[in-house]
């Protein structure tokens, strides 16, 4: 960067004024201890240990803790120092003031805080059962389908006339017997998938269009016969559906384990809401907005 850019830099002119306050700040009481305290005791280092890896985990963070060696602990101990001194210089200096970043820290903090507390207990079978009956939908496999198709592109040709080659090619495939493997061989080259292995209707119907999704989940289409042409936005398809699978909802006893390690988040995740909305509760809220427009 140019000179003159450096100077004109923003940026530049916040960390002068930030190291000048800093030498002022140093120099006023020079070698004289300052009357805080840093107090390093267990409790400090585990959420030191716990915000640096963040991860709130208590446990995992005392076991840490604890198997460290000395020379592992004192080098903690020395970090933990360093920052809660550099933290506590930075506010002494207003350097915080209108910082976005810091502002967001100072709320991740308050919600470690509240994810702390929101200690549950462990639900009942009854409570995952109900949990389970209230949200099957999260444990439902969508239908799917397994099938290939040929390509007929209308890119380059008007609509009509491809269609006339994709019925042509259709009476082409029925006479050669073509099978699933044997679609490659025939048709235009297509933008995406030649077959489709176990897929949902929305993934089919994004990219083969409405028309062929329909048929190849269609009970009535038969399975294992060239049916079409069905049209999409690139050209005409001519489908061969080898197996459908029908929706399925999983049965409680084969994901109970599952089921009840979602239930116990939705618990977790409501008791931190709560304690949130605890602490907003205890502050008055003055809207001043103007009204709008009636």
């Amino acid at each position: 960067m140019r000179l003159d850019a450096l100077i004109k830099d923003p940026l530049t002119h916040f960390l002068a004024a930030g190291a000048l306050l800093f030498l002022i700040a140093s120099a006023a009481a020079p070698g004289k201890e300052t009357d805080e305290a840093i107090i390093v005791d267990r409790g400090a280092l585990l959420s030191h240990i716990q915000f640096r890896s963040k991860a709130f985990e208590p446990g995992a963070a005392a076991a840490l803790l604890d198997s460290m060696s000395a020379e592992a602990r004192a080098k903690l101990v020395e970090d933990f120092v360093r920052e809660e001194a550099l933290d506590r210089e930075a506010i002494a200096l207003g350097l915080d003031a209108g910082d976005y970043v810091i502002r967001q820290r100072r709320v991740q903090k308050a919600e470690f805080l509240a994810e702390a507390a929101a200690i549950t207990p462990d639900l009942s079978a009854e409570e995952t059962a109900a949990f389970y009956a209230a949200n099957e939908e999260r444990y439902r496999s969508p239908a799917a389908a397994t099938a290939t198709h040929v390509f007929v592109s209308a890119q380059d040709r008007p609509r009509a006339e491809a269609k006339a080659a994709a019925a042509a090619l259709l009476e082409r495939l029925r006479a050669d017997k073509a099978g699933f493997e044997d679609a490659t061989r025939y048709g235009d080259r297509f933008l995406f998938h030649k077959n489709y292995v176990d897929r949902t209707d929305d993934y089919i119907r994004s990219q083969l269009g409405d028309e062929a999704a329909a048929a190849i989940f269609d009970s009535a289409t038969a399975l294992e016969e060239w049916r079409g042409p069905y049209s999409s936005d690139y050209g005409e398809h001519l489908i061969f559906v080898t197996a459908r699978t029908p929706a399925r909802l999983a049965p409680f006893d084969e994901i109970e384990s599952v089921v009840r390690a979602d239930a116990a988040e939705a618990r977790r995740q409501a008791a931190i809401d709560a304690a949130i909305d605890r602490i907003v509760a205890r502050y008055r809220v003055i809207d001043r907005l103007e009204s709008g427009p009636e």
